[in-house]
Order: structure tokens, then C-alpha cells, then sequence
């Protein structure tokens, strides 16, 4: 009995919080999931400790879900039952995708080191629309890349139309393989290929040499080699004589100048003698797909910015929503929030909790970083603050509960700042908890200052401690919050509008109602920046205490 072959293999993980690693499978069972121990521990919330596993059964790979919550899906299909894997195969698990890559596949280039080649024939890719005069070649060229253009009018998903270009390729030129492959960033190794063969039992590795490769890249030519079974310098390449191909013809893919891929044709032993007309086709048909490919690549890439930014957009939506579209009233006191966000959508967060038994909950908090990733984080805290508020903690106890709360799912590169106030109305005391915020100001008949606690930010460090301060707001006075997007805003000369300034702004404004403090903050912000784009989000909280009347 014939013993299978030992396939090994890699996957690619591909995570939204790291650069992609590679991990080689180096024995039949590899394990997928949250799990440290896992033999690909992935951090992803949404994955389950032992989310997958893959098996190597029969020399074949098979992917396995293990029950997990949120579903394995193998080219945007749950996983059911046991599948198969095959190389190029894309696996998604909560927020990351992971590439399957078989070492044995055969449908995808492979660099082979060789000497030192010189190709039969060379045309610079400038020059490929040149020629000889008429013949009758010609005339077959013409025809052919007139009817190829009119096939590709027809717009096709990126992911379809890598397939369609190579079977009409291997319709018109009958070649014995065809294959087409976009390079990676490093442009030394594909990133994508599709393969296409005459006879469907030929299972050979298709394989491109390093010169090659280096060749087509640096020179920008479309390159032939010919009859290499009597060329003495060819017959040294051994990625082409382990292969059996008499003929082989590629030519480079290009955008604006730079190659990004090459198109790629054989023949196998005496099947066809290629010419410096067959040699101007393919490169013809290569600037062709060329054109093509990018143009629906920016195609989808205008399609997917319209529904990233409809997405954004319902986000916005959905996180303004998350804050308060007023504060509550509370008699003798007024209160404001601001919140102006960088992008679409916002990593800072506010609010404002009133107790049946009259006193009010207030916090501004300021998750690190921007964008959707922040704003998905703000979205949890203000679901944990409005849970832990209910049992009536002191503002630290509050922070304490959170701290413990968001440490099990904040990313290690992110952290969260946070001022908790619990203000009981009739007397103006103000107990408050600073988790690494911005120190607040408070404003009174003194002039401004800053409050002075502060403990350490949400987050990082495991066993953190937070401590209660208090003071009290007199008739007039105002507690102001704010995110350093206030006073790190910049003017035309690159200065920050800063807190002594953020303090000068105040000075007049004792007495005055927090939607008018809250109002000439703002407008002083943006006439210092001269309206420019907000660097960062800003967010704004005034606490004011009224007058009594006399």
C-alpha cells in the first residue's frame, strides 16, 4: 500500500489589533482559540477558549469547529461539519480571518532558486504593441485581444475575474497551463495566483524561477524561453526542466509604471514554437488584464468606502444615541455635554445618572485611540457605568468595579482615562473619583483651579486602587471636564490652546449657566484652531451651581 503524502502546511492569522503572523502546522491536531495554551492562541473577544482545531487525517487537512459561540466560517460559510482544507482558503473566527496555505498546492507559484538565465526573447513592455509589418499573426492577435476586450467589459467580482482572465486566456492561446499572480508587498513572493491547465490530470507544481521573477520586475519586459531542451544555457534551470515545458512566455502586470504581477503561459515539449508575435500577444493581453484588475479594484474599493462610511454613518447614529440628548434636570443646578468627534465616530463618552433619592451621577471618560475601535469600547463602558451606578457606589467604588470590569476585555494596547462626580444637590457636595483624567476645574468666587486627586488610569495595571475626593460648589460656582482634544487643540502655528487659557476663558464666566459656559468653551476652541479639523475627540462637562434668588 502506497503510504499518502506528507503535506505540511501554514495559516496566516490576520487579527484587526497586531500585524499578521504566520504559524507553521507542525503536528496533526493544531488548536484554535482564546486559550493561552492553544497551538494558535488568538486575543479576540470573540473567540471561545477552544474556538476550532485542525486536523491532518489521510494526509489531508480538515477543519473543525469545537461548538464554539460565535462560529466558524470557511469562505463566509459556518462551519457545520468537518471540511476540508485547500490552499488559499480563507477561515473567519469573531473578529479575525486566518489563510490556510498548503506547501503542496498546485495551484500557486513557487520560486525556485537557479542560475543565472538569459531569455530567448525580450520585448520591453514599452515596446509590445510594436512589431513587424502586417501578417497574418497579426491580423490573429488583433483578433484575439479585440475579442478578449470585449469579454472583459463585463464588471466581475475581483475574486472571479483572477479565474475568468486565465480561462480566456488558455481559450484563445491553448497553452498547456496559464496562470496569473499578484505580487506581495515585497514583491518577491505572490499574493494571489490562479492556475488553469489543458489536461486536468496533470498535477504538477507550477513553478517560476527567482530570476525570472527578478526579471520581469527590474526589467519590465515580456520574456520567452524557447526549445529548452537544445538551449545549453537553459538547460541548466532546473524549475523549468523538472517541469518538462519546452516553452515558456511571461509578462509583467503593471499600474502607473510599477509591476504588481505577471501573467504566465507553457507549453509542454513540442506542443508549440513560440515567436516574437506570440511573445507580443501575451503582453498585450497582460496590459489588458492589467487594466482590468484595477480598475475593478478601485471599482470595489469605492464600493466598500461607500458602505464603510454608510456603516459609519449608522454608527454615529447609534452613538449619539448612547448619549444623553439632555441632562436631567436637577433643581438649582445646571448642566451641559458636548461631545465634537474627530472622525465619524468617537472614542470619548459622558453622561449623567440621576438617583431616585435625588443625587446625580456625572463622568467623562476618554478611551485611547480613535475611530471605531474606541467608540466600540465607549459603547461598554456606558453599558457597565449605568449598570454599577444603580447600587449607589462612592464615585471610587464605581471606577474600582469598572477597572475590574473592562481590564478582561480592553485590548493591552488600550487603556481608558475616567472622572466619576456624585453631586448631592442640597448641599453642593461633590465627592469625585480620578482615574488618570484630566484633572477638572473647578470655578469659584477664587478664581479656577484644578482639582488635585488623581489615580491611576483603567486598564493596565492589574491590582489598581482608587480613592474618594470631595469639595463643594457654592451659589455661582461650576466643575468643568473636558478631554485633552480641548486643550491640545492646535492654532494655524501648531500651539495648544492649553489650560491656562482653558482658565482665562473661565474667569468671567462665574455666575453664568453650564450651557453657557459650555458654549463660550467651545467657540473660544474653535476660533483659537481657526475652525481647522479636530486632531482629537473633545468632549465637554459643566456641572453649574445657580444663583439663589435674592
Amino acid at each position: 500500500m502506497t503510504a499518502k503524502p506528507h503535506r505540511t502546511a501554514e495559516i496566516t492569522v490576520f487579527s484587526p489589533i497586531g500585524s499578521p503572523t504566520n504559524h507553521k502546522l507542525a503536528s496533526d491536531l493544531v488548536t484554535i482559540g482564546r486559550a493561552s495554551d492553544c497551538a494558535i492562541p488568538i486575543k479576540d473577544r470573540y473567540l471561545s477558549r477552544r474556538h476550532a482545531e485542525i486536523h491532518r487525517i489521510e494526509g489531508k487537512w480538515v477543519l473543525r469547529d469545537l461548538g464554539s459561540a460565535n462560529g466558524t466560517y470557511l469562505n463566509s460559510v459556518r462551519v457545520e461539519a468537518d471540511q476540508e482544507l485547500r490552499s488559499g482558503d480563507r477561515i473567519r473566527m469573531g473578529d479575525t480571518e486566518l489563510l490556510f496555505q498548503s506547501e503542496h498546492s498546485t495551484d500557486r507559484f513557487v520560486a525556485v532558486a537557479d542560475p543565472r538565465l538569459t531569455p530567448t526573447i525580450a520585448i520591453p513592455i514599452q515596446d509590445i504593441e510594436g512589431g513587424q509589418q502586417l501578417s497574418g499573426k497579426s491580423l490573429d492577435r488583433f483578433r484575439v485581444l479585440n475579442a478578449l476586450a470585449v469579454e472583459l467589459i463585463e464588471d466581475r467580482p475581483m475574486d472571479e475575474l483572477f479565474g475568468f482572465i486565465v480561462e480566456k486566456v488558455m481559450e484563445h492561446l491553448k497553452p498547456s497551463r496559464a496562470a496569473i499572480g499578484l505580487l506581495a508587498d515585497d514583491g518577491k513572493a505572490f499574493a494571489t495566483v490562479e492556475v488553469r491547465r489543458s489536461n486536468k490530470n496533470d498535477t504538477a507544481e507550477l513553478t517560476i524561477s527567482h530570476t525570472l521573477l527578478t526579471t520581469i520586475v527590474q526589467e519590465k519586459k515580456a520574456l520567452a524561453f524557447v526549445d529548452i531542451s537544445v538551449d545549453e544555457r537553459l538547460s541548466q534551470a532546473q524549475s523549468i526542466i523538472m517541469q518538462g515545458i519546452n516553452s515558456v512566455v511571461c509578462a509583467p502586470l503593471m499600474v502607473a509604471g510599477v509591476v504588481n504581477g505577471l501573467l504566465y503561459v507553457d507549453y509542454y515539449f513540442a506542443q508549440k514554437a513560440l515567436s516574437e508575435e506570440d511573445v507580443r500577444i501575451v503582453g498585450q493581453i497582460a496590459r489588458l488584464a492589467s487594466v482590468k484588475l484595477e480598475n475593478t479594484r478601485l471599482r470595489d474599493s469605492a464600493l466598500q468606502k461607500r458602505l464603510m462610511d454608510e456603516e459609519l454613518r449608522t454608527a454615529s447614529a447609534i452613538q449619539k444615541g448612547l448619549l444623553p440628548s439632555e441632562p436631567p434636570p436637577v433643581a438649582g443646578y445646571s448642566l451641559a455635554g458636548i461631545n465634537n468627534p474627530c472622525r465619524t465616530v468617537s472614542g470619548d463618552y459622558y453622561d449623567f445618572i440621576r438617583r431616585p433619592d435625588g443625587r446625580l451621577y456625572f463622568v467623562i471618560a476618554d478611551v485611547s485611540g480613535k475611530g471605531v475601535t474606541a467608540a466600540l469600547l465607549m459603547a461598554g463602558i456606558q453599558t457597565a457605568f449605568r449598570i454599577f451606578s444603580k447600587s449607589d457606589p462612592t464615585p471610587a467604588e464605581l471606577v474600582q468595579q469598572l477597572h475590574f470590569t473592562l481590564r478582561e476585555t480592553l485590548p493591552k494596547s488600550k487603556f481608558v482615562t475616567m472622572f466619576v462626580g456624585r453631586l448631592e444637590p442640597s448641599s453642593g457636595l461633590v465627592e469625585y473619583c480620578n482615574a488618570g483624567h484630566v484633572p477638572p476645574l473647578w470655578l469659584s468666587t477664587s478664581g479656577v483651579a484644578e482639582l488635585p486627586e488623581s489615580d491611576i488610569l483603567i486598564g493596565p495595571i492589574a491590582k489598581a486602587q482608587y480613592h474618594d475626593g470631595s469639595f463643594s460648589l457654592g451659589e455661582g460656582d461650576a466643575l468643568v471636564l473636558f478631554t485633552d482634544g480641548l486643550t491640545e487643540s492646535e492654532d494655524d502655528d501648531g500651539i495648544e490652546f492649553g489650560v491656562s487659557k482653558l482658565g482665562e476663558t473661565l474667569v468671567p464666566l462665574h455666575h453664568e449657566s453650564a450651557t453657557e459656559i459650555a458654549t463660550q468653551l467651545e467657540n473660544a476652541v474653535l476660533e483659537f484652531s481657526n475652525l481647522q479639523a479636530l486632531a482629537d475627540d473633545l468632549t465637554l462637562v459643566v456641572v453649574a451651581r445657580d444663583v439663589a434668588a435674592g
